[in-house]
């Protein structure tokens, strides 16, 4: 009978010693982010962008950079749309919604003609590190149509998304206009399981 107990042990210990490396190395990879509470909103992310002479700089103050695993990079975000991702993000901040892990990451996406554009995404996490969801929620873009969103995260996982878009280019014989912005209010709600789900209106 005894001879029985000795694999329970080891199973124990092996169980044991895994579940230790996952929490330290969830502990480690947070390290480099910033725990908040909500609501957050798109407000805390403009110090860390400008416009200079030669369009979108990135603020000195970012965040040392880091690389995408494999599966977060294969992952499209919701609403990423005809963006291209890089391979490196700069980690900005994290939070918990009903025991569900949320990080949010500032990237520089590439668009469908090579321009680089200034985005901020948050993933949810399951308890082995694996990526549930994702969803872009920042953008900032300019060219002949420009593209921007404001946003805010509320305390009850309610994700309001305002989006706007406006034509910079115009041809000989249109006269431009003031305030030609378009807006789109989205909304999209956190699920208990790590869902982005989008709210009909």
């Amino acid at each position: 009978m005894k001879y029985l107990i000795y694999p329970i042990i080891i199973c124990f210990i092996v169980f044991g010693n895994v579940s230790n490396a996952i929490a330290n190395t969830k502990e480690n990879e947070l390290r480099h982010y910033t725990k908040i509470n909500l609501p957050y909103s798109s407000d805390e992310l403009e110090k860390y962008y400008y416009w200079g002479e030669h369009g979108l700089q990135l603020s000195p103050d970012m965040p040392f950079p880091l690389r995408f695993t494999n599966k977060e990079f294969s992952y499209k975000p919701k609403l990423f749309d005809y963006l291209a991702k890089t391979t490196f993000y700069f980690p900005l901040c994290y939070f918990y919604y009903k025991n569900i892990l949320y990080k949010g990451v500032i990237q520089m996406a590439i668009s469908d003609n090579d321009e680089k554009i200034f985005t901020f995404q948050v993933y949810s996490y399951n308890d082995q590190g694996g990526v549930i969801d994702a969803i872009l929620l920042y953008k900032v873009q300019r060219g002949e149509i420009s593209y921007w969103n404001d946003f805010i995260i509320n305390p009850n996982g309610k994700i309001l998304i305002t989006q706007y878009q406006q034509v910079n280019l115009f041809e000989d014989d249109e006269e431009p206009k003031d305030n030609q912005i378009e807006t789109k209010i989205v909304e999209f709600q956190m699920t208990p399981s790590g869902i982005f789900n989008s709210v009909e209106k």
